[in-house]
């Protein structure tokens, strides 16, 4: 399993990141959550890191740049 490594900043931006775009509930609950899994900020598709600039343009995202560009039918 590959992890990525964020600085404690890094976690503080994107934390305020989702805090300030999603309601208080179990959402931000579930998005804090994830933000602070070991796995975070891993593409799902080939398991490289997803640049910090990347992430803090959208918290939510699953792909790095690479896997993002490919047609749906050739990441899976």
């Amino acid at each position: 399993m590959h992890h990525r490594y964020l600085t404690i900043e890094q976690r503080e931006t994107l934390t305020n990141l989702v805090r300030s775009s999603v309601a208080p509930g179990v959402q931000l609950e579930i998005a804090l959550k994830r933000l602070h899994q070991p796995d975070y900020g891993v593409c799902i598709d080939c398991g490289r890191d997803i640049g910090f600039v990347r992430l803090k343009a959208d918290p939510w995202i699953l792909h790095c740049q690479a896997c993002a560009r490919l047609p749906i039918s050739a990441s899976q």
